[in-house]
């Protein structure tokens, strides 16, 4: 049953959703629903991506090799155009729900990132206060100098380097 197929996909990627796994990769969906016992991994995804269930991404990866140079896709002729717009990507399938939501938070990181003015010249009184300050207050106070996002972490022990840069601020 196609119904079936497609309720354990949705399941599946709603469970890795819960555990911070907004999207899985295809291999690794097709093998747990192979565990989940769908008799055809593929087409159970196939069939979830037709009727809309699930989203498919394509994520370039890192590691591909390079485009080729302007003198040998010159050399090359008309399948250098092919050869250089392949790079090879990971399929990832995720819920479109979560899917717009990250973009959407991304969206907005980026205006947040692209919202830092250009040189003010309020440089010299950051690396004067990051100067007076100490240890990881001074790279908190660098880094937000520097960049229009910064996440800072540590918990409870960290608390002194955001009280700093308030001063510093």
């Amino acid at each position: 049953d196609t119904r079936r197929g497609r309720a354990v996909t949705v399941w599946l990627l709603e469970q890795a959703a819960a555990a911070g796994h907004t999207a899985l990769d295809m291999a690794a969906l097709t093998t747990a629903l192979a565990r989940q016992g769908v008799p055809d991994a593929e087409t159970a995804v196939q069939d979830a991506i037709a009727e809309g269930d699930v989203l498919v991404f394509q994520d370039a990866l890192d590691d591909g090799p390079a485009p080729a140079a302007p003198a040998a896709a010159e050399d090359a002729g008309e399948g250098a155009d092919e050869a250089e717009e392949e790079r090879p990507v990971r399929v990832l399938v995720g819920l479109e729900r979560y899917a717009m939501a990250e973009e959407s938070l991304a969206d907005g990181l980026a205006r947040l990132v692209n919202s830092v003015p250009k040189e003010d010249g309020s440089g010299a009184d950051w690396e004067r206060a990051a100067g007076a300050a100490e240890g990881s207050a001074a790279e908190l106070i660098r880094a937000v100098a520097g960049h229009g996002l910064v996440l800072h972490t540590g918990g409870a022990a960290s608390v002194a380097e955001p009280a700093a840069l308030l001063r510093a601020a």
